[in-house]
C-alpha cells in the first residue's frame, strides 16, 4: 500500500505495519493508524500518521533519554507484559532546544501492534530537555 508521507513523500507499506493506536495521541483523535521509521543518523524516528498525510511527530525510545525509565503497568490498561512493550516519546524541536514529553508516552505492543499514548501518574516532565549538559546526567525524580 502506499502512504503520503509528510518528510519523505510516497512511502510504500505493508498493512501488517501498520500501528493501531487505540488511545490516540492527544489532539488528534481522527489519526489512529501510523507508521515508524527510523531518522537518518540519530536516535530519533518519525511517527507518521496513515490518516492524515500532513501529520508527523518525531519521536524517540525514553531510554536514550532516560536510563531508568518506566512505566507503570497500571497507567497501561489491556496491552499485556511490560517486556512486549514499545515506548515512544514526542519530542518538540526549536532552534535552542529539544524538548520530550516523558509524562505523556505512546506505547505500543510490539506483538499486536495496538497502543495508544497515556497520561503518566508517574510525575514525569512534559518538556525534559535532551540537549543541554543538565539533562544528560540528570535523574527525573519520579
Amino acid at each position: 500500500m502506499q502512504v503520503a508521507t509528510k518528510f519523505h513523500g510516497t512511502m510504500d507499506v505493508r498493512p501488517e505495519d501498520f500501528i493501531l493506536l487505540e488511545h490516540p495521541i492527544l489532539g488528534f483523535p481522527e489519526a489512529k493508524r501510523f507508521i515508524l521509521y527510523p531518522h537518518p543518523n540519530s536516535p530519533f524516528m518519525y511517527f507518521q500518521s496513515v490518516d492524515l498525510p500532513t501529520l508527523c511527530f518525531i519521536v524517540i525510545d525514553p531510554l536514550v533519554v532516560v536510563r531508568d525509565y518506566q512505566v507503570p503497568p497500571e497507567d497501561v490498561p489491556d496491552l499485556g507484559p511490560p517486556e512486549e512493550w514499545a515506548m515512544l516519546c514526542l519530542c518538540t524541536m526549536d532552534k535552542r532546544q529539544v524538548t520530550v514529553n516523558l509524562r505523556s508516552p505512546v506505547v505500543i505492543n510490539k506483538n499486536t501492534r495496538r497502543g495508544g499514548q497515556y497520561v503518566l501518574t508517574v510525575p514525569y516532565p512534559m518538556q525534559f530537555p535532551i540537549w543541554q549538559e543538565a539533562a544528560v546526567d540528570a535523574g527525573v525524580d519520579p
